[in-house]
């Protein structure tokens, strides 16, 4: 299953509740709620447990649970029971990393700019082309790579860098200052 079939099915999941929701018999949707609720509990508590016990379970159990919060559903499902073993900050980080060799082969870099509990803002640096690549190629492979990662941003904001001066000043905005001597300046026309 991709970031993609997860998240489609949250969204099923939420259309179901919103259907639950709406049924007027309040003892059938009061208990299809609670029995929602409860299940949501167990797994919690179950996945609570599973990262407790990789955690205590030397190098090797820290292993499997680096690799469980590294795959994009398991990383889903440990986000949504707030029990991911690493923060949000740490995992796009490491996102970004993961995906620097890719970039540099594209000519491009990227930087973690701001980041809050829905929102990852990012510059990208360099043109993006290379190995037949696009700046907006570039951009896809960055956002898809933040939302495996960090399935609780919502928005991955992707901003590129001014266009660089080029250093060119227009000869007639030169003056000379000292013609015997040979030297000018910029002026300010």
């Amino acid at each position: 299953m991709n970031t993609n079939e997860f998240q489609a099915r949250i969204e099923e999941i939420d259309r179901l509740v919103q259907r639950v929701s709406a049924l007027e018999d309040q003892e059938a949707r009061g208990a299809a709620l609670d029995l929602l609720q409860s299940s949501m509990d167990l797994h919690g508590a179950a996945l609570s447990r599973m990262v407790e016990v990789l955690s205590q379970s030397g190098e090797s159990g820290r292993t499997v649970l680096a690799k469980l919060g590294s795959d994009p559903l398991m990383c889903g499902l440990l986000v949504l029971y707030g029990v991911h073993p690493l923060t949000l900050e740490q995992r796009v980080r490491r996102a970004l990393e993961r995906l620097s060799p890719q970039l540099r082969k594209q000519n491009a870099s990227v930087e973690l700019i701001g980041l809050d509990e829905t929102v990852a803002r990012l510059r990208i640096e360099g043109s993006g082309h290379g190995c037949g690549s696009s700046l907006e190629a570039v951009k896809s492979l960055v956002q898809q790579a933040v939302l495996e990662a960090a399935p609780e941003v919502v928005e991955v904001v992707v901003e590129s860098p001014p266009a660089a001066a080029s250093g060119f000043v227009p000869l007639s905005t030169i003056q000379p200052t000292d013609k015997k001597e040979g030297k000018y300046e910029e002026s300010a026309a």
